[in-house]
């Protein structure tokens, strides 16, 4: 948990106590996405290629997932 609230501190420059009053699942679920996001694009760059670590159903399921936190459809 600590290094979530660093984590989100950090990329969206508030302090851990902002975080943790007013950041909630969405908020983590969002910023991990990203970050992993992030690391993919990198690989792909890098190596010219498309890095497949996550299925097409796997990444379905955390958009699902998202959205029925937030009342979307």
């Amino acid at each position: 948990m600590k290094l979530m609230l660093d984590l989100m501190g950090k990329r969206y420059g508030k302090l851990p106590s902002e975080v943790l009053k007013s950041g909630d699942t969405i908020d983590m679920i969002i910023c991990t996405t990203a970050l992993e996001y992030e690391q993919w694009r990198e690989k792909k760059q890098k190596n010219n290629t498309v890095p497949t670590h996550h299925s097409q159903a796997e990444l379905q399921k955390r958009i699902d997932q998202a959205n029925e936190i937030s009342g979307q459809k």
